[in-house]
């Protein structure tokens, strides 16, 4: 991970959601927002990421590692194929 900090200047830390706090605003977010991946262009993702950062960063201050939009992108890319899959199967 310090290679790739580094080499990159990215913290790898803000390419991925850290913890429930990060997660649950993410879905919540995802609810309030109606994002699904296939309707979400750079510009979205960008919008979506800036809000998100503000919103964790006031819910835990501001030495929160701020998201880059691959976290967001990642995130959701996970959690569409499991909510289609209950969906379904008529599990949830």
């Amino acid at each position: 991970q310090r290679l790739f900090s580094i080499a990159t200047g990215i913290d790898p830390r803000s390419l991925a959601m850290q913890d429930s706090d990060e997660f649950y605003l993410f879905m919540d977010m995802r609810a309030e927002f109606k994002w699904l991946s296939y309707q979400m262009t750079s510009k979205r993702w960008a919008l979506a990421t800036e809000e998100y950062n503000l919103r964790l960063v006031k819910k835990k201050g501001e030495s929160v590692v701020r998201k880059n939009p691959q976290a967001l992108l990642r995130a959701l890319g996970d959690i569409e194929p499991k909510l289609m899959n209950k969906i379904i199967k008529d599990d949830y």
